[in-house]
């Protein structure tokens, strides 16, 4: 009497887990906010109802395609990730529509491999709403 095989019941190891919030070292921390800054003189008079738009204009930034990640809305507000990580840095971005602006801010994701910037818990801002 064959027994059928048990259905596998192990978590699948290519499932994303979520990582913390890494810090950014003092040069991490003043490009980003050069990034910041250029995101967000870029979007003063943009349109950004939607990710297509922000996106859209994100690569007209000269932000590759490949390095911008949608991220779920926030609050009914488009929101991606750049992920500017390089060899020995963390620097990532996350890009929020507000009320027909756009609010940037620079974060630390780990450089390990397969660590994707949409898997990094953010720790919450001090006064930040928390949605």
């Amino acid at each position: 009497m064959d027994d059928p095989t048990p259905p596998n019941t192990a978590p699948d190891a290519t499932q994303a887990q979520p990582v913390e919030e890494v810090p950014l070292t003092g040069a991490e921390k003043c490009t980003g906010s050069a990034h910041v800054q250029r995101i967000s003189e870029a979007f003063e008079d943009a349109d950004t109802t939607s990710y297509q738009a922000m996106r859209k204009r994100l690569t007209e930034l000269d932000y590759p395609a490949s390095r911008i990640h949608r991220m779920p809305n926030q609050s009914g507000a488009p929101r991606a990730r750049l992920d500017l990580r390089m060899i020995g840095s963390h620097l990532a971005l996350e890009v929020t529509g507000a009320g027909g602006r756009v609010v940037a801010d620079a974060f630390g994701a780990p450089e390990t491999e397969g660590v994707n910037v949409t898997d990094v818990r953010r720790k919450p801002k001090p006064g930040a709403p928390s949605s």
